[in-house]
């Protein structure tokens, strides 16, 4: 049976409250019938009449009996409260105490109360509400977790940020590229000033960013607000804009080597007919005085180095489909340099191979191979100063083996090193610039790549690396296939 908080209070105070009306009214019967009991006991009552001293000393100690007892009652009414007051703060006080650990985020708490007063109804309220209210937080958690992954597993920066300049949030990409590339988050910083100073306006854009040590790096970004916070996404581009950079300069390249196939076709053929006559003329008409042979010679020379010119450009334009197989690179580099001893040897220059065992085999067509090779060994060997070495080595690079050639030559300005693949570029007064196109051709045409490392006064070093495993032997029939 329900006992209530009012029932509690009420019952007890109203039992102390009889109990202590009955005490003294008890008390006082009791001596008011004791102090009868002693008049009629007095012998002079009859004849004198009531003693008015004996009664006021009665009456006296009566009152002092009952205002004793109502002391004694007041004080057990007063520890009585003090108890019934205990008993009823304590629960109160241990749900106060579980409210607060609850606000603290701990609902691992008991409460002992059992009673089915109003308390006991508020503590069974409490528990209902501290489970439900753990429910929703443990529901809140895992969409806040969700939202967080999914933030975090966006190709984009996200920073959230007030009015006030204070970022909310920043997701793990964003995290990522302000740790490692201090350009970018400067460039956030300002971006975000500029844009609550009203300088940048809420749109979608990209820009190119260049630091102090002359890297650059594209950012695409756009800011949108959100109730009273904005939301910025910013993406690094850099990658997709050099490889769009790198396919426009690539389309130009083709579109280079087609028109030069096409005049080297046309040069060629009245070439061969103008090579012809002059053997005819030769024969019939001229003298062989020294002038005439000198003359000569000079003329079958242009047309010879016409002739080359050509080839090289036939051969960048439409170079040869490679047919790849595994080669010996040892024994491919020691039948090539005979072929330029000539050179080296007059500037008594030293080639050192360093070939290791594990990256002495790689999947190239043989013959495209030998061609990069002499044209890249003669570049160095015409660079490089007397009496200096050129060494020819090799290194791993993740699924790569790269070759390398390093001479000790004059080296490459640094404005030259972006500019050396294009057709007809060079530096060099007989040159053609078409020697490294070929080759990038070439190496390209073997699912290679090459780069160059040079610094003036110092040398150059030109590397070009090509898969080794089987799985380039695997894309490239793929390819071949489809």
């Amino acid at each position: 049976m329900m006992r209530s908080i009012e029932l509690k209070i009420l019952v007890p105070f109203l039992a102390i409250i009889i109990i202590s009306l009955g005490v003294v009214g008890s008390v006082s019967y009791y001596g008011s019938y004791k102090i009868f009991e002693s008049l009629i006991k007095q012998p002079f009552y009859a004849n004198t009449g009531i003693n008015a001293d004996y009664i006021s000393n009665q009456l006296l100690e009566l009152q002092k009996y009952t205002i004793l007892v109502a002391i004694i009652a007041i004080i057990a009414a007063a520890q009585l409260t003090i108890f019934f007051s205990y008993s009823l703060a304590r629960p109160i006080k241990k749900l106060a105490a579980a409210c607060d650990e609850v606000s603290k985020g701990n609902f691992n708490i008991t409460l002992d109360y059992s009673r089915k007063d109003e308390i006991g109804i508020l503590k069974d309220a409490f528990i209902r509400m501290t489970a439900k209210l753990q429910e929703h937080i443990a529901k809140v958690l895992e969409i806040t977790s969700l939202n967080q992954k999914i933030i975090d597993g966006v190709n984009y920066g996200i920073v959230v940020f007030t009015r006030g300049r204070k970022k909310l949030l920043v997701n793990r990409l964003a995290s990522h590229e302000f740790n490692n590339y201090p350009i970018i988050r400067e460039f956030v910083e300002n971006l975000i000033q500029d844009f609550l100073s009203g300088k940048a306006p809420i749109s979608s854009s990209s820009t190119m960013i260049n630091d102090k040590n002359g890297s650059s790096k594209f950012v695409e970004y756009d800011i949108q607000p959100s109730e009273d916070n904005f939301i910025l996404c910013f993406s690094d581009i850099t990658e997709k804009e050099r490889f769009k950079q790198k396919m426009e300069y690539i389309n130009r390249l083709t579109s280079i080597g087609e028109m030069s196939a096409a005049l080297a076709h046309e040069i060629r053929n009245p070439l061969q007919g103008i090579k012809s006559c002059l053997q005819v003329l030769e024969t019939r008409f001229l003298s062989a005085d020294d002038t005439s042979t000198a003359l000569l010679n000079l003329i079958y020379g242009e047309i010879k180095r016409i002739n080359n010119i050509i080839s090289d450009l036939l051969n960048y334009a439409r170079p040869s489909e490679p047919k790849p197989e595994y080669i010996n690179l040892r024994q491919e580099i020691e039948d090539v340099l005979p072929l330029l001893a000539h050179l080296y040897n007059k500037k008594h220059i030293s080639i050192k191979i360093d070939i290791t065992p594990d990256c002495n085999n790689i999947f190239i067509d043989k013959s495209h191979f030998k061609q990069i090779l002499i044209n890249l060994l003669s570049n160095s060997i015409h660079a490089s100063q007397e009496n200096t070495e050129i060494v020819i080595f090799t290194t791993k690079n993740k699924d790569e083996i790269v070759l390398s050639i390093r001479d000790q030559g004059k080296g490459i300005p640094e404005e030259y090193l972006e500019k050396v693949f294009i057709p007809f570029f060079t530096t060099e007064e007989n040159g053609t610039g078409l020697g490294l196109s070929v080759v990038q051709s070439l190496v390209l045409k073997n699912h290679g790549h090459i780069w160059i490392q040079s610094k003036s006064g110092i040398g150059t070093t030109i590397n070009f690396a090509f898969p080794f495993d089987f799985a380039h032997f695997v894309r490239y029939y793929d390819k071949a296939i489809t």
